[in-house]
């Protein structure tokens, strides 16, 4: 188990979330759309990328979109286009039918340049027909397909500071409920998430029956043993011993369980041991290094 205090992780660098996995893959197989939530750090996107890895392997196909920078309903569109691009018969029928957005061929584009030309030829006029069109291409592929749009909030943050933000805000959800409910095929599951959570906004700007075909997903913090257990495997994956005591006086430091904090948490313990030229972590160095 690699340490990490950054980076979102697959495989065996992700501990502790198995039982998360598990719910979120069944939900997903039975063609369930989902609302994740969780605070920052909690590891929503190694989550969701590890469950995009694990359908891969049973022929699924795996799209995530982060829109956090988007600023505008056609940004989103854009990046939901742009993920899209590797899987040729989504990128070919757009250019063929918008031959007036495209001037290169297939081979000449990249994914980058394929969602630069897409957004140049969106505004508030056809971005709903065309983002419509976007997720039914998408829905149409031969295979299931898992659709996470991320940090979905943290954009309609960025919409409600603009004039009229309410509205865009409606309209967007309204269009993406009616969008992905009319692929009648069921070929598309979409996850929408975020770190400060979709329904309190909703809620306020009292459009939450724009949000009700989700099912909610929370992401909870690492209970205490599962924060120990992580502990002690890093330990034995870096080749350090544990003085008695260290384990509980870092969940005693924290308070609570938030995965990014426990690795941080023990990289600085594990450099501290490096620096003192030891392999032990020790309980007098915790409450100095917290």
């Amino acid at each position: 188990m690699r340490l990490s205090t950054g980076r979102w992780v697959v495989g065996d660098d992700l501990f502790g979330r198995e039982k998360e996995l598990e719910i979120l893959d069944s939900r997903v197989r039975e063609r369930n759309h989902v609302l994740l939530s969780g605070q920052r750090r909690m590891g929503k996107t190694s989550v969701l990328r590890e469950l995009g890895s694990r359908l891969e392997k049973d022929g699924w196909i795996f799209l995530f979109v982060d829109v956090e920078g988007a600023t505008c309903p056609q940004d989103a569109i854009s990046y939901i286009a742009q993920a899209s691009f590797p899987y040729r018969a989504i990128a070919t029928r757009f250019m063929e039918n918008l031959r007036h957005w495209f001037n290169d061929t297939f081979e000449e584009m990249s994914a980058s340049k394929f969602g630069l030309k897409f957004r140049a030829g969106l505004n508030s006029g056809n971005w709903r027909r065309l983002g419509e069109r976007l997720l039914g291409e998408i829905a149409n592929l031969d295979k299931p397909v898992l659709l996470v749009i991320d940090e979905l909030p943290i954009f309609f943050k960025r919409l409600l500071q603009k004039d009229e933000g309410a509205a865009s805000v409606d309209e967007f959800l309204s269009w993406l409920r009616g969008a992905i409910q009319g692929q009648d095929n069921q070929s598309l599951v979409v996850i929408l998430s975020g770190s400060i959570g979709l329904a309190p906004i909703v809620q306020r700007l009292g459009i939450s029956d724009r949000i009700n075909y989700l099912d909610p997903f929370r992401l909870s913090p690492w209970s205490r043993e599962t924060s120990i257990d992580c502990l002690k495997q890093l330990s034995k994956s870096h080749g350090l011993v544990i003085e008695d005591g260290v384990a509980d006086a870092v969940c005693k430091s924290l308070g609570v369980g938030i995965p990014h904090h426990v690795q941080s948490l023990f990289a600085r313990l594990r450099e501290q041991a490096i620096i003192q030229g030891h392999n032990t972590l020790r309980l007098d160095d915790v409450n100095e290094i917290y």
